[in-house]
């Protein structure tokens, strides 16, 4: 009861903190806030660095999630881990319908200070950022489940730290404002914290 306390109050806290930002982002500074960020990160642009970002964003795509999840999809069925299955493709898909619902409502124009990649469709919240919290989350939770308990920490960091690598790789390509990225972090969150509530496994 305590543990499901907890993954209800942290969905609580990311939708709070999604729609704080939501709301944040009409206001001139934090407009600013975005527009400065995005231009100092521009002045480090390097061909190197641009391959390397690349790279990482590329596991944030529509083709990595839907091969990665089928390879996800198959291990809980080679497991007979039925329930599990369903639960991860609903999890997914409703995680991605819903990332397009908000992107169309509230309908906010991509940056345009020299993006380094074609990026069609709204702004906020970040997809990558968004699908990405969910995805990798749920892939170590797998992790977590099946590996000794010594590389736990190990799991958790590695997660955390390829998050903030993917979110920031749609900064240094140019096509997403540090608050799409904190929104799609929160919203992320917040559908990995229901999916824990459904499937305590």
């Amino acid at each position: 009861m305590i543990r499901k306390r907890y993954y209800l109050f942290l969905a609580a806290l990311m939708v709070i903190i999604f729609l704080l930002v939501a709301t944040a982002i009409a206001l001139p500074e934090v407009r600013y806030f975005d527009t400065w960020i995005l231009n100092r990160l521009m002045a480090y642009r390097s061909p190197l660095a641009t391959i390397i970002f690349k790279v990482i964003t590329f596991f944030g795509t529509s083709i990595f999630f839907y091969l990665a999840t089928a390879a996800l999809g198959i291990s809980f069925l080679l497991g007979r881990d039925y329930r599990g299955f369903w639960v991860l493709m609903f999890t997914m898909n409703g995680a991605w319908a819903l990332m397009e619902g908000l992107k169309a409502f509230y309908h906010r124009p991509r940056p345009a200070l020299g993006p380094l990649e074609p990026a069609p469709g709204f702004s906020f919240p970040s997809g990558h950022a968004m699908m990405g919290t969910v995805f990798f989350s749920l892939l170590a939770l797998v992790l977590l489940q099946r590996l000794p308990t010594r590389y736990h920490s190990l799991v958790a960091r590695l997660t955390i730290f390829f998050l903030f690598l993917l979110g920031l790789s749609r900064l240094y390509l140019g096509v997403h404002y540090p608050t799409d990225v904190l929104a799609g972090y929160a919203a992320g969150l917040a559908v990995v914290s229901l999916y824990r509530l459904w499937w305590p496994r």
